[in-house]
């Protein structure tokens, strides 16, 4: 019985988040940096995260703390699904579609591919032939976390940890970055909580693109 009444107030909760407020368009999920690589650049998100090895499932993506602050488990498909295909994709899979819409959408020629990681570079830089493409952009997620109360607006916190590695033909893993930190994403009182998280996203994939190092290894011909 406790277990169904639950069931009913994580759905209720949900209905609120995404049907009071309209979810924000795509082009505002995505980042769009000011630069063009000359060549193709083919993409993987590898999800690292310690929560997904430890049993949470890869559409996990934070925390919600509802009456009387008890907490139930935020997922892709549950929450922040707002295009085709989206209640489908894990977290991964998420971040590729709008990495590489925001990016095409820019002019790069940008490829999504399935590559793990630990892969030896001898078959990455292969399959960067093969694709007729100049480098691999990997980024490793080691996590990709926030926790938001739904009693009130305030701030949550959005824990992030990524590997950026960047490789290339010639001469295999050109460059590898960690970019890491927590912000506090104030809320925003016109918005869903759907919303702010979306944009929180959209704000750390930003950083990513907009970091000097990783710009010039994504340049470097």
């Amino acid at each position: 019985m406790i277990y169904k009444l639950k069931m009913v107030f994580v759905s209720s909760v949900l209905l609120m988040l995404v049907g009071c407020v309209s979810p924000i368009p795509l082009a505002e999920q995505t980042p769009s940096p000011d630069y063009l690589p000359p060549n193709k650049i083919l993409l993987t998100v590898n999800d690292q995260r310690t929560r997904v090895f430890d049993g949470k499932p890869d559409d996990f993506v934070g925390v919600a703390h509802g009456s009387f602050g008890i907490p139930f488990d935020w997922h892709v498909g549950t929450v922040l699904a707002t295009e085709d295909g989206d209640k489908e994709r894990n977290l991964a899979e998420f971040l590729e579609h709008r990495i590489s819409t925001g990016l095409n959408s820019k002019g790069w020629d940008t490829e999504v591919v399935a590559i793990a990681d630990p892969m030896d570079e001898g078959s990455i830089t292969q399959t960067i032939q093969e694709k007729d493409a100049q480098k691999l952009l990997m980024i490793n997620i080691h996590e990709w976390y926030f926790s938001i109360n739904l009693n009130w607006v305030s701030a949550f916190n959005f824990d992030t940890d990524a590997t950026v590695n960047i490789y290339e033909t010639e001469d295999g893993k050109l460059f590898q970055k960690r970019i890491a930190g927590r912000d506090v994403i104030e809320e925003k009182a016109d918005e869903s909580p759907q919303n702010n998280i979306l944009r929180a996203y959209r704000a750390q994939l930003v950083e990513i693109f907009s970091d000097p190092e990783v710009k010039d290894a994504l340049l470097k011909m």
